[in-house]
């Protein structure tokens, strides 16, 4: 499997781009998270999955579908400038840096390269930011999603993405033997030329 990685920020912050797909999964997150009329759909096809907790967490029932719809875009909205703080942060070496926002996923605390977990704004928080560590402030995005059930594997979309890819992911630079930051540099490089 060929895989590519987009540097968002050099040394700090890197993206996978799927084969077939129009946006890196960085920018994917403000494309696709801020649209409305996709963020809408998702909840009309999932309004009934909408687990109990962000029922009463947030107040709304599951037939409110414009009011989640509008907190999702608020999150990834506010989320955007966060991240570009972040990683001027992490440029500058002055805390908090990208690696702040993030928390290891569940079942990937052995892993040298661990899967990373981030939330939107605001609890609960209905988007996530799914990412591999390379080191400090160093990361990889490689999905994001709408989490509206209380397991991964609960949730719609997401069941079907977030594990397999980290794997996927992990895998490919395991096998490509892209151990750090330095080796991903190289990686990108050695397929420019």
């Amino acid at each position: 499997m060929s895989m590519e990685f987009v540097i968002i920020e050099l040394n700090h912050l890197y993206a996978v781009k799927y084969q077939n797909e129009e946006f890196d999964e960085y920018n994917r997150i403000f494309e696709d998270f801020s649209n409305h009329a996709k963020v809408s759909r998702f909840f009309e096809l999932n309004k009934w999955k909408i687990g109990q907790y962000y029922v009463e967490e947030l107040g709304w029932s599951r037939d409110e579908t414009e009011a989640y719809t509008q907190k999702v875009i608020e999150e990834t909205n506010e989320l955007e400038d966060i991240l570009e703080d972040l990683i001027d942060n992490s440029i500058d070496s002055i805390p908090p840096g990208l690696s702040s926002r993030f928390k290891i996923l569940e079942g990937f605390e052995e892993e040298s390269m661990p899967a990373m977990k981030s939330y939107g704004i605001g609890h609960p928080s209905l988007l996530r930011v799914y990412a591999i560590e390379l080191g400090f402030d160093q990361l990889i995005i490689f999905y994001s999603g709408i989490k509206i059930t209380h397991r991964i594997s609960d949730c719609p979309i997401l069941k079907d993405n977030v594990i397999q890819k980290a794997f996927k992911v992990i895998d490919f630079l395991k096998n490509n033997n892209i151990l750090n930051v330095e080796d991903l540099n190289s990686f990108i490089g050695n397929k420019k030329e």
